[in-house]
């Protein structure tokens, strides 16, 4: 008995660490609700963070939530880094939401569902400063409904 609750309780202590040791990485994270989870094509998710050191490495990751109202399979996105005023990074992404049988992909949560796909990973800021990333969506239908939120994470490498 006393070999299952030492077991137990190790198996408990890794399990928080590592929750923990993965919060201490985030260096950036911020979520936008889409207005009537209508993802308009001339809306885009604007995120500004601050860069202060160029030596760090960095995984840039994408945080979609839809629902089933959203009627398509994948998600084509245009993501656009700045420095300032100057562009340094332009973008086109496709994302696949659901399997080949229509099942969504992703963390079920009740009526939605979530996914992080990793953007790019191993970045190096070249200048230290305000940075700027955009995402638009790039579907046909310039009204994609059932996208209730998007977001970007940004963690820290070591």
């Amino acid at each position: 008995m006393p070999n299952k609750t030492i077991s137990y309780f190790l198996f408990t202590t890794l399990v928080i660490s590592g929750l923990f040791a993965c919060k201490q990485n985030l260096f950036y994270e911020s979520n936008l609700e889409i207005p009537e989870q209508i993802w308009e094509n001339d809306k885009a998710a604007v995120f500004d963070f601050l860069i202060n050191d160029t030596s760090d490495v960095y995984n840039l990751i994408i945080s979609l939530s839809y629902t089933s109202d959203y009627r398509n399979s994948n998600l084509w996105l245009f993501v656009y880094t700045s420095l300032g005023n100057s562009q340094i990074a332009g973008d086109t992404l496709e994302y696949t939401l659901s399997d080949e049988k229509g099942k969504w992909i992703g963390k079920e949560k009740s009526d939605s569902w979530h996914n992080d796909f990793v953007y790019k990973s191993g970045v190096r800021f070249p200048k230290a400063g305000k940075y700027t990333v955009e995402i638009i969506q790039g579907m046909r239908n310039l009204k994609l409904k059932g996208i209730k939120q998007v977001g970007i994470k940004i963690e820290k490498t070591e």
